[in-house]
């Protein structure tokens, strides 16, 4: 059985005669560009919040650095490690679900319970479950070729996670959970059946989106300004942060002050207005040449690790794309954070942790799998 000796960041970016065949130079993009990003993250968030012993700008830094520690251990660890215990993996992430809303560990943030006190550290759950649900999907639909057989359990399967994320409550996080294995699903089996799934369940949807909270939210996206400094508030601030920064920008660390969760969800808002449309243009760029890098080597990858692959890549834009619809007014707000540069210790580590684990899915001789 042949193994890879490779043990650094440098080795893993060289290519190798590997069944996979993936191209040197998609590889390299796969984390050289996350590596920008993340980085860039640091360096805003330190101006907006300053460099002091408690500031989100030196923790973020602290996270960077244990992000990348975990994303060089991911790419060491053998993919068959990962499909064997997936299935205990996905039950665990259940259990760490279930204790954000009924245990003392839990941490209730405006009126949502989505983290775990451990120790000095918030930690979210949600990232661990969207982690495990792509890797067991992805094993799980190379397994099964009926159709039907596929839905029906991944449904048995999806529902006490659905549930859970909806008693927190999270919407967002339904979404991405939803979105992340409905794209596995369409991999594999095609669209015909989600989209026709997606219609029969509609109703059900729109009662979900129009009660509770997330009705106050879809009012709020389709007019802010009838509660400006209410539940519009924060639209309209991004709104016009991304106003005041036109193309170039405002300048570093000079920001308007009144641009809610400025470091977190905001973030993006907060960019356009210190930087302008050049450098959140470039952002968009730089996720855009990940994603064709990432197509490259969806290509170039064995056939039964393109589906793993492609849940990856999803993993990482749907985030992206909920954030930036948000901030923007495209779609209601979900309270996602933008990846790899919103500040969070959670997300930026298990964002790494998907790219080590996509690196492993390209790099790993065939016989390993």
């Amino acid at each position: 059985m042949q193994r890879s000796s490779e043990n650094s960041l440098n080795s893993i970016a060289t290519p190798r005669v590997y069944a996979s065949d993936a191209g040197s130079g998609s590889v390299f993009g796969l984390w050289i560009l996350p590596l920008i990003l993340s980085t860039f993250g640091v360096v805003v968030i330190s101006t907006m919040t300053g460099w002091s012993l408690s500031s989100p700008g030196l923790k973020q830094a602290i996270w960077f650095v244990v992000a990348l520690g975990a994303f060089i251990v991911v790419t060491q660890i053998p993919l068959r490690f990962w499909y064997r215990y997936s299935p205990f993996l996905l039950i665990l992430s259940l259990g760490l679900m279930v204790l954000t809303i009924a245990s003392p560990l839990r941490v209730t943030v405006k009126g949502a319970s989505r983290w775990l006190r451990l120790g000095p550290v918030n930690f979210q759950p949600l990232e661990v479950v969207s982690l495990m649900m792509m890797i067991f999907f992805s094993r799980f639909y190379n397994r099964i070729r009926n159709m039907w057989m596929a839905l029906i359990i991944t449904g048995l399967i999806f529902a006490p996670f659905a549930l859970v994320t909806m008693k927190q409550p999270d919407f967002g996080g339904l979404l991405m959970l939803g979105g992340i294995v409905g794209a596995l699903f369409v991999e594999k089996y095609g669209f015909l059946l989600p989209i026709l799934g997606a219609g029969a369940l509609s109703p059900v949807l729109w009662y979900l989106a129009n009660y509770g909270y997330r009705a106050e939210r879809i009012a709020t996206w389709l007019d802010p300004w009838t509660d400006p400094l209410g539940s519009g508030y924060q639209v309209i601030q991004g709104l016009i942060a991304f106003a005041n920064g036109r193309v170039w920008g405002i300048g570093l660390g000079r920001g308007q002050q009144f641009l809610p969760e400025i470091h977190n969800d905001f973030i993006f808002p907060a960019i356009g207005e210190q930087f302008g449309f050049i450098v959140t243009g470039t952002i968009f760029m730089l996720f855009l040449f990940w994603t064709l890098c990432v197509f490259s080597a969806y290509k170039r990858a064995l056939p039964e690790r393109r589906i793993a692959i492609w849940g990856c890549c999803v993993a990482v834009l749907l985030p992206f794309f909920i954030n930036l619809g948000g901030v923007m007014k495209i779609i209601p707000l979900t309270g996602m954070p933008l990846p790899f540069i919103s500040y969070g210790g959670t997300s930026l580590v298990f964002m790494w942790v998907r790219i080590g684990f996509l690196i492993r899915l390209i790099k790993e001789p065939e016989e390993d799998d």
